[in-house]
C-alpha cells in the first residue's frame, strides 16, 4: 500500500488560488493540491458557494475523490470538543501508534491538523513541524481522529473538479449575469489588471453604499457575509452578489445618504 506525506500548505502562485480556512489546508497538506483547488473540490461536494468552516463529511468526502480512505480512530479515547483529551493527551497517549508510515487527520479546538509520526502540519503552521514546537496548540481538545490511507490499487489524484476552469461560454455568461445583477443592486465592479493579459489576473473589486439603521456603512465582509471585496472570476462576483442580496432581503436595503 502507498504511504501518504504529508506536505507543506500549498497556496498556489497567485492569490486567485489561495483559501485561509482549515479544512481546505488540510486537504492540501494531505494531497499536494493547493488551498485554491481543495476549495473547489469542498464546493462541488458541499453545493456551498463559499468555504470557510468545513463539516467532517465534507473533507472526508473530498479525500475520497482523491482516492484516500478516512478511518475513524479514537485510540480508546473519548474525543470531544468540550471534555475530550487536551491535544497533549492525545500525543502522550498514541505515541506508540504513531509512526512515520501513519498518517492522521485531527480535529483539535474545531481546527483541523494532520500528524505524522512526530511531525504535525495546519493551516495555521503551515510547515511540517515537531509535535513539541511551542507553536503547537497543546491545550486544544481533540474531537475527531481519521486515520488516513491511500485505497488499494489506487494512487492519490488531483479530480479535475478541482481545475480552475479555462475562459469559455460559460464565464462569458458569468459575466454578463454578474454585470447585469451588479446594475439592478446598484453595486459597483472595479477591474484591476494584476499580471499578464489573462482573465485569472484580473482583480474583480466590488462596492456598495449599504448602510444600517444608523446610517453607518456596512462592511459585508467584515460581517461575514461575504468572504473579502475582491474575485478573481465572474463567477465568484456572483456568488457574492447573491449573498448581499440574500443579507438585504433579511435586513432591508439602505442607501447612504448624506447629512442636509
Amino acid at each position: 500500500m502507498k504511504n501518504i506525506n504529508i506536505k507543506p500548505v500549498n497556496h498556489g502562485t497567485t492569490r486567485a488560488d489561495k483559501n485561509r480556512y482549515c479544512g481546505p489546508s488540510a486537504i492540501s497538506i494531505i494531497t499536494g493540491m493547493t488551498t485554491g483547488e481543495a476549495a473547489r473540490l469542498l464546493r462541488h461536494v458541499s453545493g456551498r458557494k463559499t468555504i470557510k468552516g468545513t463539516w467532517t463529511s465534507e473533507v472526508t468526502d473530498v479525500l475520497e475523490m482523491c482516492n484516500i480512505k478516512a478511518s475513524y480512530e479514537s485510540f480508546g479515547l473519548k474525543l470531544n470538543h468540550s471534555k475530550g483529551p487536551t491535544l497533549a493527551r492525545f500525543l502522550k497517549h498514541t505515541v506508540k501508534e504513531r509512526n512515520a508510515k501513519r498518517v492522521f487527520l485531527i480535529s483539535a479546538g474545531r481546527h483541523w491538523q494532520v500528524i505524522q509520526g512526530r511531525r504535525i502540519v495546519c493551516g495555521i503552521l503551515g510547515d511540517p513541524t515537531s509535535i513539541r514546537d511551542k507553536s503547537v496548540r497543546r491545550r486544544k481538545r481533540v474531537n475527531k481522529c481519521y486515520e488516513l490511507s491511500v485505497m488499494p490499487d489506487r494512487k492519490i489524484v488531483i479530480p479535475a473538479e478541482a481545475r480552475k476552469p479555462k475562459r469559455d461560454a460559460v464565464v462569458s455568461s458569468d459575466y454578463a449575469k454578474a454585470k447585469r445583477l451588479a446594475k439592478k443592486m446598484e453595486i459597483d465592479i472595479d477591474c484591476e489588471q494584476i499580471g499578464p493579459s489573462r482573465q485569472y489576473d484580473v482583480q474583480k473589486w466590488i462596492s456598495y453604499d449599504d448602510v444600517n439603521e444608523n446610517n453607518e456603512h456596512l462592511d459585508f465582509s467584515y460581517l461575514g457575509v461575504i468572504d473579502g471585496h475582491c474575485s478573481y472570476d465572474w463567477c465568484e462576483v456572483l456568488w457574492k452578489l447573491d449573498e448581499i442580496q440574500e443579507y438585504r432581503n433579511k435586513h432591508g436595503y439602505r442607501r447612504y445618504k448624506e447629512a442636509a
